[in-house]
């Protein structure tokens, strides 16, 4: 890897967070092949995830960046940070995992230039709000100068409205918390002066709406994320038309915002979508912007490339045939009739509900519940729906399909991707679990799995089962570590399908073994 910068360290003193330590978190969003996916909607031709380089700035421990680059050990990764202590860390973990293509730098921003290369994806996840002004003209020059001519740059920050209710709550939080120093203290009495106010305020008013709304978010944040991102006396928020004029004048244009789910209107009035509709491809920026307002949208994703980069806004319902889809839907009800037009309800991994009737789309469904974490090509998920039906063929299936997986990917209620994850097809006697989740789980509850995403190990016997997936150990000899670790038998809670507790079973611990590896399947913590 060759950057040349790299022997260059800041010449800052310590920061805040040297002193309070950023949690590392991986962000779905910021993930080139979901970049790319945007991307290619819009009429990109980006660079192949499995062989690019990636830039991410304000890149802390590497939380975000390292399991990118244990995915595509062909690709480049860099990421700078002025904290020493998080680039240490973050070091340390890369030298465990031994990944010899990524490089994590303690380099203030100000210091990245034309020596460090050009990237085909940039990423700034929560940096933009909580630097100066002059770090910020910097940012969008490294977003011009080292942005690949196909280049995709992701962009985070606060946005208004909403946070103009966010800094109301922040200017109160601030000022009572002015003399303190240490972290603990100073959160704590944040939390508590907003727990005075809220119960302070008349509830009947907008004023004690808001607080409580304030109190209640507040209280949910996690310390090291409130004293950073609330307490932080320079943090601020922009409105979209903001950033994205301050990156055209530098040359670069909006793409959009990396979730593309908010740009689907089905959920607004008639006389909404229909205004948001009359906006030309040439105001697509500005169409967002008044979403923004009606939303009251606090936190923007945006994505801007190159100014000469051609795009195209109109998206056909057969885009969809050209993706990888995936989606964790699941029948409630498994001895539901799929060949019939009787209802069929399903749910998806955060919690929402659809109903089908027509049986190719059922079967779809279920296609798409059995293959997770896999992802399936349209033909796949189209041959595979059939397959369920006994072959069953109709002469309007590619359409009917095809309309349905249009609306589903445009709500966010199914996943497409450009390139397929790399996800174990099918398990082996010697299983192996993803060598990044072992390494975390030696140390934290929370692992990542191969689609990018954080996954929560609720207990010792979960850890310990995932460090003997390496891959080594047979299935016979895994149950009979976890025997002489827990015993022949444990029991597994388990509920009923409306949500009741019922008599757990009592399993062998072969069985259970072979259920937890189905399990970890389904998490997409075993690799091919």
């Amino acid at each position: 890897m060759n950057v040349h910068t790299e022997h260059r360290p800041s010449t800052t003193g310590p920061t805040r967070y040297d002193e309070v330590y950023y949690p590392g978190h991986v962000y779905g969003l910021t993930h080139p092949n979901h970049l790319a996916t945007i991307a290619t909607v819009y009429g990109m031709q980006p660079a192949p995830v499995e062989c690019c380089r990636v830039l991410e700035l304000g890149c802390g421990v590497g939380g975000n960046l390292l399991p990118m680059a244990f995915q595509y050990p062909d690709s480049e990764f860099v990421g700078v940070d002025l904290s020493g202590v998080t680039i240490e860390r973050g070091q340390k973990n890369i030298a465990t995992l031994g990944l010899n293509n990524i490089k994590l730098l303690h380099c203030d921003i100000m210091n990245v230039d034309p020596s460090f290369g050009q990237f085909d994806y940039i990423i700034a996840h929560g940096v933009y709000s909580w630097v100066p002004p002059a770090v910020r003209e910097k940012m969008m020059t490294i977003f011009k100068q080292n942005l690949s001519p196909r280049g995709i740059c992701y962009v985070s920050y606060n946005a208004h409205p909403f946070s103009h209710l966010r800094d109301m709550a922040r200017d109160m939080m601030r000022y009572h918390t002015r003399r303190l120093t240490g972290m603990k203290e100073k959160v704590g009495q944040a939390r508590a002066i907003l727990k005075f106010l809220s119960e302070g305020s008349k509830a009947n008013t907008v004023h004690g709406a808001i607080m409580r709304d304030q109190y209640n978010r507040v209280l949910k944040s996690p310390d090291e994320l409130l004293f950073h991102d609330d307490l932080d006396d320079g943090a601020t928020a922009f409105l979209l038309h903001e950033v994205a004029e301050d990156a055209a004048q530098r040359g670069l244009q909006y793409l959009g915002d990396s979730d593309f789910s908010r740009r689907y209107l089905a959920g607004y009035s008639e006389e909404v979508r229909a205004t948001l509709q009359r906006f030309p491809e040439s105001e697509f920026m500005a169409r967002d912007q008044y979403q923004d307002f009606i939303d009251g949208n606090g936190f923007r994703r945006t994505l801007f490339c190159h100014d000469n980069v051609s795009l195209d806004r109109q998206i056909d319902t057969d885009f969809v045939r050209r993706y990888h889809l995936l989606s964790t839907t699941s029948a409630v009800d498994p001895e539901a009739c799929v060949t019939d037009d009787s209802a069929m309800e399903f749910e998806i991994q955060n919690g929402s509900r659809i109903t089908v009737t027509n049986p190719l789309l059922k079967a779809a469904h279920l296609c798409l519940g059995r293959a997770w974490p896999r992802a399936l090509s349209f033909g796949e998920l189209l041959h595979g729906a059939r397959a369920l039906l006994d072959g069953r063929h109709a002469d309007d299936d590619e359409r009917v399909l095809t309309e349905a997986m249009y609306i589903l990917c445009c709500s966010g209620e199914v996943s497409f991707l450009v390139s397929p994850p790399f996800l174990l097809k099918e398990l082996t006697d010697r299983p192996q679990a993803s060598l990044l989740a072992r390494k975390q789980s030696q140390t934290s509850p929370h692992v990542t799995n191969l689609l990018h995403q954080t996954v929560q190990l609720d207990d010792d016997r979960t850890r310990h089962f995932l460090q003997l997936l390496d891959g080594l150990h047979t299935i016979d000899q895994i149950t009979a570590e976890m025997t002489e670790a827990f015993g022949s038998s444990i029991r597994i809670e388990q509920k009923d399908k409306d949500g009741k507790p019922v008599e757990p079973p009592l399993l062998s611990t072969r069985e259970s073994v072979e259920r937890s590896l189905v399990m970890v399947g389904k998490l997409g913590l075993l690799v091919a």
